[in-house]
């Protein structure tokens, strides 16, 4: 992106290097048609303008607000609908007509793109205090919730609609919202309604809805907050099972399910894709969720207090939901799917089956955590074992992440690797009665070995490049 700063600095510049003979006339005349060096000063003319436009613009919609306001109670009905929509289709022709305008300058943004931008942003706004007031003028009743998730597939549309980044993430934040403040209703036998069925099916709502919308905007913000509500609707509706059936089998797919799904996820099994987008991303969001979970999983408490085998505790409050137990079955086959599909990536040999390395590695971590929780909550209690086994396969993670750090020259992965060896170190020294002079002496060698580490990776990283 061109900014206006870089075209003064480069004109300034480009002054100095035509005065020092370092480049023609010629070329600077190149350079000035170019970036446009002429306009900057009727740029700078504008800005002051639109400042008074704008300030003006403010005062304007104060009055019009204390007018509204004041007139609010007297008005009809049907002139107060009149006067919202007028106003909502106002603001988004307005910004509409502004965002399209053509710009001289390529790879920069102009004022009036991102004024009509700023409008369509305050449009979708103005969509939610529509949609509220008319519930309130017409007397539809609802909850807080309900408003949010109207509100979100609303903008949803308009997100859709223009390709706008903004709006696509406002849509996922409203949705979110919604579905988080309307969690209670999953649980309660009410009557059944179709915003309950969105909160209830929110993965497969996410799966159809939000992560197109990631590849339409091309935006890993968006690919980020879709990922993180379906898989927290997932694992809902996951625990939900599991809390119903009291079943180990299901207990360990709910810990392992979002790592396959994440890990195995692959772009171009998707139509019309033919690029990795978003395949580093959800590798990356596997490895997080790996990691946090192992270091939940490492302390004994876990074990022993919380992953029992009565994990329903005689609670009999949830209802059985076949449609959620299709909804995961719908998850499980997909992930199956993902991972035949990387282990089949082979494009030398299509007969030959075989997974790399480091997916080798995340599937044998998948393997044992999914054997370890099915025994500990199936066929026998094991705290002891399944502690020291998974403080076991962080310790290889932490090491992984170190060592890729290291090969290829990745910060992320040292540190990530680094970071996690030393929340490990310090949780078992504070889990276990240890005394005061061995935790400080834990902690004066795990500062030292982060500083020396630190700086050495950094000087191998110099010296690399």
């Amino acid at each position: 992106m061109i900014t206006e700063k870089f075209r003064r600095q480069l004109r300034k510049e480009a002054k100095l290097w035509q005065t020092e003979e370092l480049i023609s006339d010629r070329f600077y005349q190149q350079l000035s048609e170019r970036y446009q060096f002429d306009a900057l000063e009727e740029t700078a003319s504008a800005r002051f303008i639109t400042i008074l436009i704008s300030l003006g613009g403010i005062l304007l919609g104060l009055g019009i607000i204390t007018f509204v306001s004041a007139n609010w109670q007297q008005w009809s009905r049907e002139v107060k609908t009149l006067l919202l929509l007028t106003l909502f289709i106002l603001v988004n022709t307005c910004g509409f007509y502004l965002w399209r305008q053509s710009n001289n300058l390529p790879n920069t943004t102009s004022k009036k793109q991102r004024l009509g931008h700023g409008l369509l942003i305050f449009g979708a706004l103005i969509l939610g205090a529509n949609i509220a007031l008319m519930a309130q003028m017409f007397h539809i009743g609802g909850s807080p919730f309900g408003l949010y998730i109207v509100w979100g597939l609303g903008v949803l549309v308009m997100a859709y609609s223009l390709q706008l980044e903004s709006l696509g993430i406002m849509a996922i934040l409203l949705i979110g919202l919604g579905y988080f403040m309307g969690l209670s209703t999953v649980f309660d036998s009410v009557e059944f309604s179709w915003l309950q069925a969105i909160i209830k099916y929110m993965a497969l709502m996410a799966v159809l809805l939000l992560i197109p919308l990631a590849y339409w905007c091309s935006s890993k913000i968006i690919f980020f907050l879709a990922t993180s509500i379906l898989l927290i609707a997932l694992e809902i509706s996951l625990w939900q099972i599991v809390y119903l059936s009291n079943n180990g089998v299901w207990g360990a797919i709910a810990l392992i399910l979002p790592l396959a799904l994440l890990w195995g996820y692959d772009d171009t099994i998707l139509p019309k894709i033919d690029s990795l987008f978003f395949q580093p991303l959800a590798r990356s969001l596997a490895i997080w969720y790996l990691s946090i979970g192992f270091l939940c999983l490492s302390f004994r408490g876990i074990w022993s207090y919380v992953l029992t085998q009565d994990l329903s505790d005689g609670d009999t409050s949830l209802q059985f939901s076949w449609l959620t137990l299709i909804e995961v079955l719908i998850f499980i086959g997909f992930s199956i799917w993902e991972w035949f599909n990387l282990a089949r990536t082979n494009r030398t040999n299509s007969h030959r089956w075989q997974l790399d390395s480091v997916s080798s590695v995340i599937l044998g971590f998948i393997v044992v955590t999914t054997i370890l929780c099915f025994w500990h909550l199936s066929i026998n209690e094991i705290p002891e074992i399944a502690t020291f086994i998974i403080n076991i396969e962080m310790f290889l993670l932490a090491a992984g992440l170190i060592r890729i750090g290291l090969m290829r020259g990745i910060r992320g992965g040292f540190w990530g690797g680094l970071v996690l060896l030393t929340l490990q170190i310090l949780c078992r020294t504070f889990e276990y009665n240890t005394g005061l002079l061995l935790k400080s002496f834990v902690f004066i060698l795990c500062g030292v070995g982060v500083i020396a580490a630190g700086l050495w990776f950094e000087r191998h990283l110099l010296s690399k490049n």
